[in-house]
């Protein structure tokens, strides 16, 4: 029997939802029904990057039983395959017992041909080793480089030749252009991570500094980052720039138990936010493009009480519903995953025709649900 409380909560859930589209809230959740690709059955670490380019997907995550940063290669195509390809590893990133709470963050970018991962190697020394990881699609072999000071990896941001530039904080805020030198920027960013950063996808990212209990949009303008606070901004988040240059923030509030969309009109200095869904527990949020440019698709994980001292922990999609296979361009939810055990962390990619998420929650997997 549903209990009243997680009725109404996905009643009002519905409602907030279609504000994005200013549509009155009816209908029900739209039913999805994820292909399912195994990848892992072992533990692996909360940090998990996916991206997609013309022909491959690209999966990278941290194998607790190996201590090793590995990335599996998939085709992109009507399927995912029959079984999955064996794990390459990158490097091994901790050996010493027992792991590092901080074992196996990166960040990875995909773009004209390279791929990069950035990351932090702890093997040989205590307080880690940062390295640029990168190659041309289909290489064999990659190209390492050592960043100094090491720090926590923020961002690779394309240069728009197959290159990508390196940010990361060690106290303060570093970053490094396609072999380039390794300035700090001027005048100095302080900056401590608090959190995962959330790459924009172009000359940005959001990165929550704990000093100062603020969400920040770290744009790079060619010399140094501009800084801009994020109103109302979380430890949780992500953040997308658009074609025509707007800039989308999601971010979840455990205080006001919102999602919360955060958007910024080219040339403008303030922030318009608006809730885009009720939820509890969420630990992490992927902002992707929708339809159009200015349309989304939110990737969230949730804490739902089932009944009494049960919780059931549950992958969540929000996207207008054409692109979910309903009627209409108003916002709609759908599950994609759920379960007893916690989601250990997630990632998600688009490509023109379908989501792909890597999600741990007991075991590896890769899903694919199809768009419209």
């Amino acid at each position: 029997m549903v209990k009243t409380r997680t009725l109404l909560e996905v009643l009002l859930a519905l409602a907030v939802v279609a504000a994005l589209s200013g549509c009155s809230a009816r209908g029900r959740l739209v039913s999805v029904h994820p292909e399912s690709l195994q990848l892992s059955g072992g533990a692996t670490g909360t940090a998990l990057s996916i991206a997609a380019d013309s022909s491959a997907l690209y999966a990278v995550y941290a194998d607790r039983a190996t201590a090793g940063l590995d990335m599996i290669t998939l085709p992109i195509g009507p399927h995912l395959p029959a079984t999955a390809p064996a794990p390459e590893l990158i490097d091994k990133v901790d050996t010493a017992a027992p792991l590092s709470p901080a074992f196996g963050e990166h960040v990875m970018a995909s773009g004209g041909g390279r791929i990069a991962v950035l990351y932090l190697d702890r093997k040989a020394d205590p307080h880690g080793v940062l390295k640029l990881a990168s190659r041309a699609t289909g290489a064999a072999q990659w190209d390492l480089d050592v960043l100094e000071p090491a720090g926590d990896p923020l961002a690779l941001l394309p240069d728009g030749s197959g290159g990508f530039g390196a940010a990361w904080t060690s106290g303060l805020l570093y970053y490094r252009s396609q072999g380039g030198r390794m300035p700090a920027p001027d005048p100095p960013i302080p900056l401590q991570l608090e959190g995962r950063p959330g790459p924009d996808g172009q000359d940005g990212f959001t990165a929550y500094d704990r000093l100062a209990s603020v969400l920040l949009w770290l744009g790079w303008n060619g010399t140094g980052f501009s800084a801009v606070p994020v109103p109302d901004g979380g430890t949780v988040s992500a953040s997308l720039r658009s074609p025509s240059g707007r800039l989308a923030v999601a971010s979840y509030s455990p205080r006001e138990r919102r999602l919360l969309l955060h958007q910024q009109s080219p040339g403008a200095a303030a922030f318009s936010s608006q809730t885009v869904t009720v939820c509890d527990g969420t630990t992490g949020v992927a902002l992707l493009p929708g339809p159009s440019d200015s349309s989304f698709v939110f990737v969230y994980d949730e804490a739902r009480t089932i009944s009494a001292g049960r919780t059931a922990y549950q992958l969540s999609v929000i996207a207008p519903g054409s692109a979910l296979g309903a009627l209409g361009s108003r916002y709609r939810k759908a599950v994609l995953a759920q379960g007893d055990l916690r989601i250990d962390g997630f990632a998600a990619a688009r490509t023109a025709d379908a989501l792909y998420v890597l999600l741990s929650q007991g075991s590896l997997r890769i899903l694919r649900i199809p768009l419209a």
